[in-house]
């Protein structure tokens, strides 16, 4: 709508020049006219070629079409006498009928301009909305990843949780297995102890019965002897 109201601001521009050139032609003398004229069109021709340099440096297609149209409606006034003389028409029709080509021409550029860029407008909404399509399944897919890499994430902690608790529930196991392996130790020890005093104890009586039945064999032996010295007296 903007490049709508831009022509037609152009338009009434454009009409009102021809109105006044109209206006001037009943009131001023004729040769003034011509030099109005003449400057009008000299304006237009600097106008125009200034802004066909601003975008040829610019690149600005929109002021290049303005710069033409400047440079056209300078020829045109420059050839207003001519047209009149040449086809012997009255000068006010021919700028009626100037206005009138000048407002059909604004409007239809304005239309045009209008059309291109709503469909440029469309053109970027349907690309936008296949780059939205385009993009869910991207989108699904790092959605489907990170899910995996949680889910491995939480197979890890529970790996290294159940890692854990072995590691922990095979130190108890050894600490408990070597106690036990102590216990059996000290248990083994009490009884090669207990064993070793019996043994000891046994020697011990062998031996004490040994020396008294020593003793016994002895006495026995020294009563005979005295019997039979007695004897023999």
């Amino acid at each position: 709508m903007n490049k709508i109201i831009k022509n037609l601001l152009k338009a009434v521009g454009v009409v009102c020049y021809f109105i006044v050139l109209s206006f001037a032609y009943t009131r001023i003398n004729l040769d003034r006219l011509v030099t109005d004229i003449e400057v009008f069109s000299g304006a237009f021709l600097v106008l125009g070629i200034l802004a066909l340099e601003k975008s040829y440096k610019d690149e600005n297609g929109s002021l290049a079409i303005t710069g033409i149209e400047l440079l056209v409606l300078s020829m045109h006034s420059l050839s207003i006498m001519h047209v009149i003389a040449l086809f012997k028409c009255d000068f006010k029709t021919y700028m009626g009928i100037s206005s009138i080509v000048a407002v059909v021409y604004y409007l239809f550029k304005g239309i045009i301009s209008y059309t291109k860029e709503r469909r440029e407008y469309l053109k970027g909404l349907s690309d936008i909305s296949e780059i939205v399509k385009e993009e869910e399944p991207v989108k699904k897919e790092a959605k489907k990843r990170n899910v995996e890499k949680s889910e491995e994430k939480v197979q890890s902690k529970q790996e290294q949780e159940d890692k854990s608790k072995n590691k922990t529930q095979n130190k108890k196991h050894k600490k408990t297995s070597k106690t036990k392996s102590r216990n059996n130790e000290e248990k083994n020890i009490e009884k090669k102890t207990k064993n070793q005093e019996k043994e000891s104890t046994k020697n011990k009586s062998q031996k004490q019965e040994k020396n008294t039945k020593n003793s016994k064999d002895s006495e026995k032996v020294t009563v005979k002897k005295s019997k039979k010295v007695n004897k023999k007296k």
